[in-house]
């Protein structure tokens, strides 16, 4: 990757509403290729797909037809017990010419104009109820077939595309939801009945059935990313994911649809619009996807779907979580928290992924550093940024511990190497632009990197970033006497340079201070160095209480020697126990 890669649209100084930098400016110039891969490939199977369509010719059918003919025959020799009971129950399903053609892949045909103007029959709920019974009784296609062109009608309603043929019309509401309903409910189960490999485990495409579904199954799967896509409800969608996530192992089959089906999915896991339930469901989506197994004949990589998973969601998560405020902080969090879990499936790729997008983090703040503009400053100093190294720090605190191998036995984390480099970034951050403005960005990342030190037991020295801030103008100074709102640290970076010199915001500071000092020195309460450990930074903050002109906020950090003085003098006592005379 190279710096020459970098985005060029700028961030102003404002965190949150001026911040205006796409995702593109934490990837290289070949992530953001890879981010928009499936979408160009869609488009361009989409297009090719519609000049296929568009030059259809009869012949084109008679082929098809004649092909479908010949997989008849192949399946009456392969199974003949299966062929004879399509031919006695479902004699309909062996038909196969023009008329027949809209239930197939390619069902438009251009000399059914008059089919399409004909009216169409209503379902009615008895004849759906007809369907259903006979669907749980035996599995019977044929009902399940009328029972996917009700479900097309339903999903393409909206649809106002001439092209699009329908065989039967819904006008009541309660027919609608219970057609949607059921079909979700019923198709997998079905389509895998029938579907069954020799092998347990084995993808449907194994089966010697397959040629002879695979029209039925891609066409369901269409319709099913089409209703997911315009569906409004929050209840229906929620179950809508939750069905169409039991299909997963019939939609990799297809690889264009699951690219498809995905998008979708990390749509409705992002959108500002999508409640909670459905924003977790879709995940879980998501994650069965990543994990579904690819069948061998498939042009896929070893991984599946993993890859492309990890890295879709993590720009997803990037290019949603630009605007921090006290009322999206809560949907980025809640993102954040389960986009993690996918880096636990498999260690060696995402050790990979995380590679590369930290590397292209630190190539921001080197810019930044050696070019000293506001433009490269700002690539940095954004809520894009920020969020990047926490993302980044939960996957190594979720995975970034000791491990199990095959054997049982107990190995480093292939992610535990990366610990160093993130904490470079994030300290590089903090020094980037030290000023007073910029110090509720500070408390973040340190609270981030405290996080790393508890989760990793991994060795951070960061009271320094602390102390240096009690060392500072605002803290030692005597504060103006300001009005204004309290400060939200968890949503603000920076500061106006008119409150950093008033009561309010030192008072604020100092709290920070004893709140980041405490937190990271708990995590140090049982090292046998503990005292030395603290002894400067005693006699620092000690210094400060007799110098700062502050009156209510050394309250706090006074305390907070005094515990440290009593745990540093406990700390002793049982060192002294345990190995006399090595005080």
């Amino acid at each position: 990757m190279d710096e020459d890669s970098e985005a060029s649209e700028n961030v102003s100084d404002d965190d949150n509403d001026d911040a205006s930098e796409s995702k593109s400016a934490f990837l290289s110039e070949d992530d953001v290729d890879q981010d928009t891969e499936m979408e160009d490939n869609d488009v361009k199977e989409e297009e090719d797909e519609e000049e296929s369509d568009d030059d259809e010719t009869v012949d084109k059918l008679n082929k098809d037809i004649d092909q479908h003919k010949k997989d008849l025959e192949e399946l009456k020799e392969r199974d003949p017990e299966f062929y004879e009971y399509l031919q006695k129950e479902n004699d309909g399903l062996l038909d196969f010419n023009e008329s027949d053609g809209e239930e197939r892949e390619q069902d438009e045909e251009e000399g059914d104009v008059e089919d399409k103007q004909a009216s169409l029959p209503v379902l009615t709920k008895d004849r759906l109820n007809e369907w259903i019974q006979k669907i749980n009784a035996t599995k019977d296609f044929r009902a399940f077939k009328s029972l996917l062109s009700a479900f097309k009608t339903a999903a393409r309603m909206s649809e106002e595309d001439d092209k699009i043929t329908f065989t039967i019309k819904i006008d009541d509401p309660n027919v609608f939801s219970k057609v949607i309903i059921t079909t979700l409910r019923c198709a997998p189960t079905v389509f895998l009945h029938y579907l069954k490999a020799k092998k347990e485990g084995d993808s449907p495409m194994k089966s010697g059935r397959w040629s002879f579904y695979k029209s039925y199954v891609k066409s369901y799967l269409t319709n099913l990313i089409h209703l997911l896509r315009n569906l409004t409800d929050a209840d229906m969608l929620r179950l809508t994911v939750k069905e169409a996530e039991k299909c997963t192992i019939l939609l990799v089959c297809f690889d264009r649809l699951a690219k498809e089906y995905l998008k979708t999915l990390l749509n409705l896991w992002s959108s500002s619009m999508s409640s909670d339930s459905v924003r977790i469901q879709a995940f879980l989506a998501i994650k069965s996807l990543a994990i579904t197994s690819v069948p061998s004949g498939k042009e896929s990589k070893a991984q599946g779907y993993l890859d492309i998973c990890l890295k879709n969601v993590y720009l997803t998560f990037v290019k949603h979580c630009k605007n921090t405020n006290p009322h999206t902080l809560p949907v980025i969090n809640l993102m954040r928290n389960l986009a993690t879990q996918l880096y636990g499936i498999n260690m060696t790729l995402s050790y990979q992924q995380a590679f590369v997008y930290i590397r292209q983090l630190a190539i921001h703040l080197r810019a930044a550093m050696k070019n000293r503009t506001v433009k490269d400053q700002n690539m940095v100093y954004n809520w894009q940024y920020i969020h990047c190294i926490d993302f980044w720090a939960d996957v190594l605190n979720a995975y970034g511990g000791p491990m199990k191998d095959e054997e049982g036995d107990e190995v480093e984390s292939p992610l535990k190497s990366l610990v160093y480099p993130l904490t470079q970034v994030a300290i590089g951050t903090i020094q980037l632009i030290p000023t007073a403005q910029y110090y509720p960005l500070r408390f973040h990342v340190l609270r981030c990197l405290t996080s790393l030190v508890h989760n990793t037991n991994t060795y951070i020295p960061l009271s320094v970033y602390v102390i240096e801030v009690l060392q500072g103008a605002v803290a030692m100074e005597k504060a103006k006497k300001t009005g204004g709102v309290p400060l939200d640290w968890d949503t603000v970076l920076k500061v106006h340079k008119k409150i950093i010199h008033g009561r309010m915001y030192q008072d604020d500071v100092l709290d920070q201070c004893a709140k980041a000092l405490k937190n990271y020195y708990k995590e140090y309460y049982e090292n046998v160095a503990f005292p030395e450990m603290v002894d400067a930074d005693i006699v620092a903050i000690r210094r400060f209480l007799k110098h700062s002109k502050s009156l209510k906020g050394k309250e706090k950090l006074h305390n907070l020697v005094k515990e440290l003085e009593i745990k540093q003098k406990q700390v002793r006592e049982e060192r002294g126990t345990k190995f006399p005379g090595r005080l």
